[in-house]
């Protein structure tokens, strides 16, 4: 699991880009977050070390949480973007809709993991579920680092 984690950071890493363009920042986001999206279920799989038995009851519950986390995850990117795009020529207005919708796409992300852990309870054990939200909790934390990576301190 730790080398995994490792060489998707590794991943992450190369997506850095010029704070300059935007156009560029959006395609190297949005391509790291295929790219850990589509290993994301290897490495969970992997790491939760299901039964086969298991694997049957987890599979379809985490596909539909995957699709659900898609679309939060596209408009956090579309957060990023937008920052990324008003740099330097920041308006009131501008930061406080990006203030509104960076801590509406924190909550959905937090209500999306709480209702498919829940869903996780009536098909595992308990410790297999948060296992699962750890491992969830380091992905999201690569795709974390990716869009501060994008954002200038200063």
């Amino acid at each position: 699991m730790k080398k995994i984690l490792i060489a998707l950071a590794a991943v992450a890493s190369l997506g850095a880009t010029d704070y300059a363009s935007a156009q560029n920042t959006r395609d190297d986001t949005e391509l790291l977050i295929s790219q850990i999206q589509t290993n994301r279920s290897a490495v969970v799989l992997r790491a939760m070390n299901l039964s086969d038995a298991e694997v049957a009851k987890f599979a379809p519950i985490y596909d539909e949480y995957q699709a659900e986390m898609k679309k939060v995850m596209g408009r956090g990117v579309d957060v990023v973007n937008k920052f990324a795009e008003n740099y330097g020529t920041m308006t009131d207005d501008a930061a406080k809709s990006i203030l509104k919708d960076f801590f509406q796409v924190r909550d959905d992300r937090v209500a999306t993991l709480k209702k498919y852990a829940k869903k996780m309870e009536k098909a595992l054990p308990p410790t297999k579920v948060v296992r699962w939200v750890q491992i969830e909790n380091k992905l999201n934390a690569l795709l974390d680092v990716q869009a501060a990576s994008v954002i200038p301190l200063s």
